[in-house]
């Protein structure tokens, strides 16, 4: 798949209130493998206009379970490059969804869920006849849950909000791991919650492009790396 003259393209869903690590940590290890290797990024969402980090944010105040915080005027946004009606995005080759308190709101993320279950329908790029690659962050793993696209795979997500994906629609349906940094099923990556993102990130970077492309950025970015089996938050949150 990896080829020196066609870039890797990828994709990466955005929603309102997706957490920042999620997004930005493995992002960050895409940048340093950006360098040396040919790839793409297209940055998903419904619109094109700024996409809140932690918290919805409407005319400048915060809704939803954080609306009540400390802070409610301290704000993040990030700026998608492209719309999910963006015909240009039917061949990605690796999709990405982070987690956040917004994969709790079912109605603002619908459009994700609808983006990802056609990609999966439509791209025959791989053997199974959607991305080569799909991974989840966090509790972004109950969007992808929610399309169907999980039943029968073993996937793990974030240890404190676990119960609440297991809820969603087509959950029940998943071999849900509760002791794993990350866990891999094919071609579908999910990680447990937040930093755990990371870790696969450059899990997946030396499964596809070498140990030395993954110590490079691990290095980098001066990471201390988990190994996918090393999950203390899972007995934290008495799953384990």
């Amino acid at each position: 798949m990896v080829n020196a003259t066609t870039p890797l393209r990828i994709g990466y869903v955005l929603f309102p209130a997706l957490t920042a690590l999620d997004l930005f940590g493995p992002l960050q290890a895409l940048n340093f493998l950006s360098i040396k290797q040919n790839i793409t990024l297209s940055l998903i969402s419904t619109d094109l206009e700024p996409v809140s980090i932690d918290r919805t944010i409407l005319d400048g105040v915060s809704q939803g379970m954080l609306g009540s915080s400390a802070s409610p005027y301290f704000s993040q946004f990030v700026l998608p490059t492209h719309t999910f009606t963006d015909a240009a995005l039917n061949d990605l080759d690796v999709i990405l969804v982070p987690g956040g308190p917004g994969t709790r709101n079912l109605n603002a993320t619908q459009p994700a869920v609808d983006w990802l279950r056609a990609r999966m329908d439509s791209n025959s790029s791989s053997p199974s006849g959607g991305p080569d690659y799909m991974l989840t962050v966090c509790t972004g793993a109950s969007l992808l849950a929610r399309t169907g696209y999980l039943e029968g795979r073993n996937a793990t997500t974030n240890k404190a909000a676990f119960d609440w994906v297991r809820s969603v629609e087509h959950a029940d349906k998943v071999n849900w791991v509760p002791k794993a940094r990350w866990v891999v099923d094919g071609n579908v990556w999910t990680s447990s919650g937040v930093s755990a993102g990371t870790d696969m990130m450059l899990s997946w970077t030396e499964h596809v492009y070498g140990r030395n492309a993954s110590e490079t950025a691990r290095i980098t970015m001066e990471w201390n790396a988990l190994n996918q089996t090393d999950d203390p938050f899972a007995g934290l949150y008495g799953l384990a």
